[in-house]
């Protein structure tokens, strides 16, 4: 085959490719819409970072769906936000931990009372000035690091409230896991 030939049976060739595609028009957008609707997402937090019993009841529908199918089709099932649904789940996690440190707080003050409960009994019956002395030192230690315990602080207003909530709906909460 000629020169001439091979290059008309590729531009005939390329002319009968171009002609069978289809034009992909895309579609039309406002330039400010366009990108309004790639920057803003549609799910705004609440400015007070407060749950609604509305936002446990959302999360405990998508985790009991997203048993038999993917989360983001439970999403989609429940009509919701991937983001609404990743700040409720991390504000759900916030006051789960702020009940368990609470918890742990409470247990380490009862067993500082108890602590200090038996050296105090221990005391009156040391006889010995010395052993009296030692044990007078270890009680105001225990003492000062229980009343450490209580100055971590309650947690900012936010938190507590939330965590009022998730207590409450703690057992649905774990048996639907996070």
């Amino acid at each position: 085959m000629g020169r001439g030939k091979r290059r008309l049976a590729v531009i005939v060739l390329a002319l009968s490719c171009a002609a069978s595609c289809k034009r992909v028009v895309a579609p039309r957008l406002d330039a400010v819409r366009a990108l309004r609707n790639e920057v803003r997402p549609a799910f705004q937090p609440p400015v007070d970072g407060l749950l609604k019993a509305a936002d446990v009841d959302l999360f405990l529908k998508v985790r009991g769906r997203a048993k038999s199918v993917t989360v983001g089709e439970a999403l989609a099932a429940a009509g919701a936000d991937a983001v609404e649904f990743a700040w409720v789940r991390a504000r759900i996690q916030e006051a789960l931990l702020a009940l368990d440190a609470e918890r742990a707080t409470s247990a380490s003050a009862e067993s500082y009372a108890r602590g200090i409960a038996a050296l105090r009994e221990a005391r009156k019956a040391a006889r010995d000035p010395k052993v009296r002395s030692r044990l007078d030192g270890e009680i105001a230690t225990l003492e000062r690091e229980r009343a450490s315990l209580r100055r971590t602080g309650p947690g900012t207003a936010g938190l507590l409230r939330n965590a009022s909530i998730v207590g409450r709906r703690r057992a649905e909460i774990e048996a639907a896991g996070l």
